[in-house]
């Protein structure tokens, strides 16, 4: 865990390193190009074609583990996005090494207002059961979701993110609402060159109707797992690889129903690709 913090430290101070003289971003001309600050576990309601790394070390009662994951995020057309996500686990004292199942998303700009401030995408969710054995809900899962975001006085932003995940292969998989609730408060000024934010994050997943692919330690449905956590967002800002770089970092806290993973620290750097649609 030393070397994956002072790894990631150094990540940090050199994406900060580089003069911060540029502008956050000119200002929008169109509510597609709306910025909102992304929650660590749930996603914000824009698109945005990047590159995403992740990494998370977690502990609980079952030992421990490190998750590194990669996320590519691709603009198809000036609403419609695809987000794939390919995680990978290295367990101690106990946990298994190997891969989660993938995902990929289908996100779809629906509304937003540049008088209002805010912003709509719906879209559609799938897993894969590339996992190795506990690391994988050992089906396919599909649904639609809704993520929504509302800014206030330039500085106090409300987020949130409802998905519905259905089985589509065996009956005894459990059905899942995934849910996500963020509060942001921008700290600097408005279009600061260097933005930095503090927020926090509540997670939660409802299984019902299942007696498979349930959290760690339950036996049956319903079940419910509730998540909390405290993070910094910074960005988006200049570095040398992107001149869209976002860093965030946090802790969430096991509230309910998963001991397996009763505190989980992550740091994550997005780093966007130019794409022709101005977002």
């Amino acid at each position: 865990m030393k070397r994956t913090i002072v790894g990631l430290g150094g990540l940090m101070l050199a994406l900060l390193s580089p003069s911060l003289t540029k502008a956050q971003g000119e200002e929008p001309t169109k509510w597609e190009q709306l910025f909102f600050p992304f929650p660590i576990v749930g996603a914000p309601p824009q698109l945005e074609q990047q590159v995403q790394i992740f990494n998370s070390y977690f502990r609980g009662n079952a030992g421990s583990g490190d998750v590194p994951s990669a996320e590519l995020a691709y603009i198809a057309s000036p609403h419609l996005g695809l987000v794939a996500t390919v995680p990978f686990q290295i367990g101690f004292g106990g946990q298994t090494t190997g891969f989660e199942d993938a995902q990929l998303l289908v996100q779809w700009l629906a509304a937003g207002s540049l008088d209002l401030d805010d912003m709509v995408s719906v879209g559609a969710m799938g897993t894969f059961p590339i996992g190795r054995g506990d690391l994988s809900s050992g089906d396919y899962y599909v649904g639609p979701f809704v993520y929504g975001a509302q800014r206030f006085f330039h500085h106090l932003i409300f987020e949130g993110n409802v998905t519905t995940l259905l089985p589509v292969v065996h009956g005894a998989s459990t059905r899942q609402i995934l849910g996500t609730g963020l509060v942001a408060v921008l700290l600097t000024p408005e279009h600061f060159s260097f933005p930095v934010y503090v927020q926090g994050e509540v997670n939660s997943t409802t299984y019902l109707g299942g007696t498979a692919a349930l959290p760690p330690g339950a036996t049956s449905s319903p079940a419910e797992t509730l998540f909390i956590a405290p993070e910094a967002f910074l960005g988006p800002f200049v570095s040398p690889i992107s001149d869209g770089t976002r860093v965030a970092a946090g802790v969430s806290f096991n509230v309910v129903g998963d001991d397996v993973h009763a505190q989980t620290y992550t740091i994550t750097a997005a780093f966007d690709i130019p794409n022709k649609y101005g977002y």
